[in-house]
């Protein structure tokens, strides 16, 4: 048996840039009205979204 060395190529997630939030925010809102947000993720998700409320009142 032969050992080939290749390189291989993953795919990364980018940080959303500043502009890319206020769309994704609107998104979100939308799989959450459609049910396309699993009901077992809904706490998670009401955790980092009270994380973000926290960090945007502290600049407000």
């Amino acid at each position: 048996m032969e050992v080939v060395e290749r390189r291989v190529e993953v795919p990364v997630p980018a940080t959303p840039a500043r502009r890319d939030w206020p769309g994704l925010l609107d998104e979100l809102a939308r799989q959450v009205d459609d049910g396309r947000i699993y009901d077992r993720d809904l706490l998670d998700l009401s955790d980092a979204l009270g994380t973000v409320l926290e960090a945007y009142r502290r600049r407000a």
